[in-house]
Formats: structure tokens, sequence, C-alpha cells
């Protein structure tokens, strides 16, 4: 007979303790986990949630992920050593600790709990690749932004008769990534629509175009 099947809920920390886990708790923006100076060791969110912080050799810190029940960490894997990683608590949390040998039983006997763990995992890459994505969408979309604005400024005009090809090449980029950030601006309200003129790029709304390059609007 199969063992029961672990949900995965609030109530997930008293069956990974049935497992073999130790469950510890924490309270808000207490650090949870620091991969250079911890053990090696898997983490389980089991109740609360926390947040994944880089920090640059610079100290600058960027938020990377955000993890909630049934979400798991580690620090198996060695990294390149330039970012430091560090997890941090954003309200009481309850966490299931796994060490190295008990996680590796845990692998044998449990298949079905680590096929779970893996899905988690991939569902939280490809939300964290969606939004790298966008990201660098936005930051393109900026970059494209400014260069209407200063072709407006030096043509003093509006409406600006220049490909999409042509905007890519002065940019140092691929005309794909041009058309996908103009169609943003568009959306955005910043330019008008294209209306099947190919060679016709219309500024919409001046003030719009100029917060989305980062520009500040000139004062009248």
């Amino acid at each position: 007979m199969s063992p029961p099947a672990i949900t995965f809920s609030p109530r997930l920390v008293g069956r990974l303790r049935a497992e073999g886990a130790q469950s510890a708790s924490y309270r808000a923006n207490q650090v949870v986990f620091d991969p250079v100076s911890d053990p090696q060791r898997v983490g389980v969110v089991c109740e609360g949630s926390v947040t994944v912080w880089r920090i640059s050799p610079s100290g600058r810190q960027l938020a990377t992920a955000s993890l909630r029940d049934g979400d798991w960490f580690e620090n198996v894997f060695a990294t390149d050593g330039r970012d430091r990683t560090v997890i941090e608590a954003d309200g009481p949390v309850t966490i299931a600790w796994f060490d190295i040998p008990t996680f590796r039983r845990l692998t044998q006997r449990r298949p079905d709990v680590v096929r779970e763990l893996i899905q988690r995992q991939l569902a939280r890459l490809n939300t964290i690749q969606r939004r790298v994505s966008q990201t660098a969408l936005d930051t393109v979309a900026g970059t494209v932004a400014l260069a209407i604005l200063q072709m407006a400024e030096r043509e003093h005009a509006t409406d600006l008769r220049v490909t999409h090809e042509e905007l890519a090449q002065r940019l140092g980029t691929v005309r794909e990534s041009v058309s996908l950030a103009i169609n943003q601006l568009r959306r955005a309200g910043a330019l008008a629509p294209s209306g099947g003129r190919k060679r016709l790029i219309s500024i919409l709304s001046l003030p719009k175009l100029q917060r989305l390059a980062g520009a500040r609007p000139e004062a009248h």
C-alpha cells in the first residue's frame, strides 16, 4: 500500500516532520537562510512567506522571488560567489528543514513528494523568467521612447518618418525588440496607432513618452 499523498497546505509542517524534517519559526524581517554561512540543507516553507534577496558586491539588493506554502530552497549546489542570496521572512513564517542525508532518504522513499517539490520549483522559475522578460521589454521600451524623444527634438516634429528597422539599427538592437517596444508605447498611450503607415511614428502624448523614457518634462 502506497503512503498517503502529502498535500502542500498550511498544515504541511506536521506531515514533513513525519518525514524527518525539523521545523523552526521566524519573525518578520528575520534572516531565514544565508547560503554562504548556513550548513547544506533544504528548507520548505510551511506557513507564511519569505522573500529571496540577491545582494551584489556593491550592496545593492534585488528581490528575485517570493516563496509561499510548499515552495522550497536549498544551498546544495555551488554558486559563482559574485552575488549573495539571503532569504528573509515577510512575517511570521514556519520552515521545515531537511539535512542532506534525510532529504536523500526522502527522495528514495517518497518520489511523489520530490516530484511535487520539483513542479513547484519549475513554476517559480517560469514566473521569474516572465518577470525578467517583462523587465527587459520595459528597458527596451524606455530606450526606444528616449530615442524617439531625441529625434522629435532634433527634427522639431512629432511625426517621425522612420521604420522599426532603422530605429533598431540606431539603437544597436533587433527590429523585433523595437517593434514590441513601440507596441507597448502605443498601448500606454504615448504613441499614436500606426494606421497602416510603416514609415510613420507619431507622438500622441509627449508627457507620457517623457515619463516612459525617464526624462523630466519641460516646465511651461
